[in-house]
C-alpha cells in the first residue's frame, strides 16, 4: 500500500475502501461474509476515539493509555482458528523486523467476543508463541466493545456456527491499525501489506515523532 505522511493524511480522503473481511469460521459457506462500509481518514481522523476496556490483568485501559507511544491495534477474538493468530504473528514478526524500534510501540489485541474472552482467558492467549511481546489483550462488555468497534470503524458480527461447540463465531475486519503517540490514526495495514512495507511506514512515523 502507499505510505502516507501525517501531512498527507490531513488532506486526503480515503472513501469507499473495500477492506478485506474474513470469517473466522465456516460462515463463509452460508453467505454470511460481511461487506465493508466506508472509511474516511482526514485531518480530524475518523478512525479512533473514546473507549474503556479491561486488559488481561483486569486493569482499566482507555484511549488515554495509547498516548505516549505509537500503537498497532487488531480486533479479533481468541477462538479464531487462523485469521487472528496469523495477523498477531505478523505483528510479532514486524516487532522483530524493527529491531530496537519494535520496542517503541504498543501492541494491542481487542477481542470482540464478549461471551468467551475475559481478562482471565486472554492472559495466557496474549503470550502465545510468535505474538508481540508484550501484547496487551483487551476485553469488555458488549456496550464497551460496540463503542470501540464504532470508534475504530471496524466490523465485527456474531454468526452461527453449527460445527462449533459454542455454536457461534465472528466475521470481522482483518486489519492492523497504526496509531501515533498522540492516540491519533496514522495508517491501516491489510493481510496484503508486506513486512518491509509495514516496517518502513512505522519507521517513518517514529522518525517524524523524533
Amino acid at each position: 500500500m502507499i505510505d502516507f505522511t501525517r501531512a498527507a493524511l490531513r488532506i486526503i480522503l480515503i472513501s469507499a475502501i473495500a477492506l478485506p473481511l474474513l470469517a473466522c469460521g465456516p460462515s463463509s459457506n452460508d453467505g454470511n461474509i460481511a461487506q465493508s462500509g466506508t472509511v474516511i481518514a482526514s485531518g480530524t481522523a475518523a478512525i479512533g476515539g473514546d473507549f474503556t476496556l479491561k486488559d488481561e490483568t483486569g486493569a482499566t485501559f482507555t484511549q488515554d493509555d495509547l498516548i505516549g507511544q505509537p500503537s498497532l491495534m487488531y480486533f479479533g477474538f481468541s477462538y479464531c482458528p487462523d485469521v487472528c493468530p496469523t495477523a498477531l504473528q505478523k505483528m510479532g514478526a514486524l516487532q522483530a523486523n524493527l529491531g530496537d524500534d519494535g520496542d517503541k510501540l504498543k501492541y494491542i489485541f481487542i477481542s470482540v467476543d464478549t461471551e468467551r474472552d475475559t481478562p482471565e482467558t486472554l492472559a495466557p492467549y496474549v503470550t502465545s508463541r510468535g505474538f508481540p511481546k508484550p501484547l496487551i489483550g483487551l476485553s469488555g462488555t458488549q456496550a464497551q466493545i460496540d463503542e470501540a468497534v464504532s470508534a475504530y470503524r471496524v466490523y465485527a458480527q456474531k454468526v452461527s456456527d453449527p460445527e462449533s461447540a459454542a455454536e457461534f463465531t465472528y466475521d470481522h475486519s482483518d486489519l492492523i491499525i497504526l496509531m501515533n503517540s498522540k492516540g491519533e490514526f496514522e495508517d491501516i495495514f491489510t493481510r496484503d501489506s508486506s513486512l518491509p512495507q509495514m516496517a518502513g511506514r512505522v519507521r517513518l512515523l517514529l522518525n517524524q515523532e523524533g
